[in-house]
């Protein structure tokens, strides 16, 4: 009798789930999902208080009510360890979102939507559509980096909050009072976080953010509880950024040119392009203590074996007609590069790496949260250390050294005055450009150093391969005239990695390709970029088990099981399920 109720339920709805999958196919990524459908809300299935076995709540217990407690543990396949407790829809009338499976068999809940599942990456993936569209005095590492660390910080302690209470390991402390005992979403609080701080972040999106909340949240739980989570969120968001609201961010600064030798000098191909970022390294710090305690020693000596080693080598590889640099370097420069206006800064691509790995090892909730958290602080607190560095040393780009080799001092390097770098690319012609801050060190190597840091620090093993999808190459793949041009071949937009140091290393090696920085800008920003990622992490308590040895099935399992437990510890444990038991017990319920 399951099975002919869940076949009359699957032939009523299969034309509207039908149009309904049309129309999802076609939404544009990213996309919030209604938390509704992903079952996150502690609601409770039974309708009628008074009596939980009246599942209908027709005024009596009858067979029927037994019949739709059925249908939803299969639905469920009977795992109930896997399941969170609550739905909102009565259980014999599946959502609009339930999959058509075209089957005798019943219907299955488990997979409804293709966009993420979860708050954290919902709201990081729109934050990479926010910096590719943001304004063009937004469209720089540190306004990115600082708007995802504080974007990330939000979350973080808003589900931290909401599903340990006062006794949450909060980055920033807050005077909530949680006296009233009301129960709290994370996710709801999480995504009222996030829209607070990005729509205070980046005003001129607000339709777009509102657009994303609303259906973020639609049909989510009982007024009651949205309503305290939104107000948790919303304040959380709105002290963050009290906090950073004059950490000196919008100083610009002042910077001169020197004519002195071994300087920072404009890119010859943009000579009227100011420089960028000379008071960055003044903003304040999120969590390591001071600049001075990362700074690195400073660059080789123009007389040099090591300068001139790192000079020919750059004049050979990162030169517009290289015949030394091969096609896969060529496509690693570009892979990584995001320099250019559109694209959301390097930024855009780090954090896309930080939602493949989450995706990729079914990290729970709080994992994502404390994941994001820390990598984004990391890499904000790298950007200042960087930035500091490159214009305290104030030490000139490859293109500016090469054009005056013959005047360096040193015998080992040789001058030439129309050598011209294959550049940041421009996505139209090979008119690459050399971006407008000093070279030491590397802004893409320390970013890559915290990123992948992090990642090694929070999984606890270098050893884990992913595979990432560049815009840089996506928007090279319709146009063969300009692969040619650049001597490469596509078949796709993607690389893949066997770990994170691989990853990390071709990030930093490719501005070497792209002639805009010197090898020791490379290594030492690496460097650099991993001793802030493991200062960082100390302040984060949540770290995900290494997951590489488990198959797929035992990873998407423990996901679940961490989800149940984490449910359970922020909204109390739930015992309508002894109520369905029993229902099962009661002779009233036999066929």
């Amino acid at each position: 009798m399951a099975r002919f109720w869940n076949r009359w339920i699957a032939r009523q709805t299969s034309s509207r789930r039908k149009e309904f999958n049309k129309r999802k196919s076609l939404r544009r990524r990213p996309q919030a999902e209604n938390l509704e459908t992903r079952q996150l809300l502690a609601a409770n299935i039974f309708h009628n208080e008074a009596m939980p076995e009246d599942v209908n709540e027709g005024g009596h217990i009858t067979a029927l009510d037994a019949l739709m407690v059925i249908n939803r543990l299969n639905r469920d396949r009977g795992n109930l360890g896997n399941r969170d407790p609550g739905i909102d829809n009565p259980v014999d009338q599946p959502t609009d979102e339930t999959e058509d499976q075209n089957t005798d068999e019943t219907i299955d809940n488990d997979d409804v939507s293709a966009e993420s599942s979860d708050v954290v990456l919902a709201w990081n993936e729109l934050f990479g559509e926010v910096l590719a569209d943001a304004e063009s005095f937004q469209q720089n590492p540190g306004y990115a980096s600082r708007s995802q660390a504080i974007l990330n910080l939000a979350i973080y302690d808003a589900v931290g909050i909401a599903t340990d209470g006062t006794d949450a390991n909060t980055f920033y402390d807050y005077p909530i009072d949680l006296s009233g005992n009301v129960e709290l979403s994370a996710e709801i609080a999480a995504s009222e976080a996030a829209y607070t701080v990005l729509s205070g972040l980046y005003p001129e999106q607000q339709a777009t953010l509102d657009a994303f909340r609303a259906q973020s949240i639609s049909g989510t739980a009982s007024d009651r509880v949205t309503d305290a989570s939104m107000t948790l969120g919303s304040d959380i968001g709105n002290t963050i950024l009290a906090i950073r609201a004059n950490d000196g961010f919008d100083v610009m600064g002042e910077y001169e040119y020197s004519d002195e030798l071994g300087t920072f000098q404009p890119d010859p191909l943009n000579p009227d392009v100011p420089a960028w970022g000379p008071a960055w390294g003044d903003v304040d710090l999120f969590a390591i203590n001071s600049v001075d305690e990362f700074s690195p020693e400073t660059t080789p000596e123009l007389t040099s074996e090591q300068y001139a080693e790192s000079y020919n080598e750059v004049l050979e590889l990162g030169s517009v007609d290289s015949e030394t640099r091969t096609a896969d370097q060529t496509e690693a420069g570009l892979f990584w590069a995001y320099d250019r206006e559109g694209l959301g800064t390097p930024i855009a691509l780090f954090n896309d790496v930080l939602i493949q790995i989450a995706e990729q090892q079914g990290n729970s909730l709080e994992e994502n949260a404390a994941l994001f958290a820390q990598a984004s602080v990391a890499m904000a607190d790298a950007a200042i250390v960087a930035w500091d560095t490159k214009f305290g040393e104030d030490f000139w780009r490859p293109v500016t050294a090469i054009h005056s080799g013959d005047i360096d001092g040193n015998d080992a390097t040789e001058g030439d005055a129309d050598w011209v770098a294959l550049g940041a690319p421009n996505g139209e012609d090979l008119t690459g450009f050399t971006p407008q801050f000093p070279t030491y060190i590397s802004g893409h190597a320390t970013f890559g150093g915290a990123l992948f840091g992090t990642l090694q620090e929070f999984y606890g093993t270098d050893d884990i391969s992913f595979e990432l999808a560049s815009e840089e190459l996506k928007g090279l793949l319709d146009n063969p005239e300009l692969q040619e041009a650049y001597g490469i071949e596509l078949d796709d937009a993607t690389r893949s990695f066997d770990s994170f140091s691989e990853a990390m290393a071709e990030n930093g090696r490719s501005r070497v390709y792209l002639g805009i920085h010197f090898d020791f800008d490379d290594t030492v920003g690496q460097e650099v970029g991993a001793a802030i990622a493991a200062s960082v992490a100390s302040d984060f308590a949540v770290a995900a088990t290494d997951d590489t040895t488990r198959t797929e099935n035992d990873r998407q399992r423990n996901q679940n099981d961490d989800r149940g437990r984490n449910n359970n510890n922020s909204r109390g444990s739930n015992d309508r399920f002894a109520s369905v038991d029993s229902a099962f017990a009661d002779e009233r319920f036999l066929f």
